[in-house]
């Protein structure tokens, strides 16, 4: 009886730290070379930056909607990557 309980207890500890280690390091998939798109994550990371720099009050809404406009025209035109 008591063996049962060491096990689920083991194992809830490792769901936790593993979850606790996805929740640190949100971008692991880009460190350990899992994303594979990365043209798409630099857009990404443009358009994350522009939303926290309007939220901080760095940049005006009209500001805002400029840069995301010029960066939606970057998206369209570039070519798409090459899917393997």
């Amino acid at each position: 009886m008591m063996m049962g309980g060491g096990l689920i207890l083991t194992l809830l500890v490792l769901v936790v730290v593993v979850w606790a280690i996805i929740k640190v390091f949100p971008d692991w998939q880009d460190r350990v070379g899992l994303n594979r798109r990365e043209d798409s994550r630099r857009e990404d990371s443009a358009e994350e930056t522009l939303r926290q720099r309007f939220a901080r009050g760095e940049i005006d809404a009209e500001e805002y909607e400029e840069r995301h406009r010029v960066l939606r025209e970057e998206r369209e035109e570039s070519p798409a990557p090459p899917e393997e």
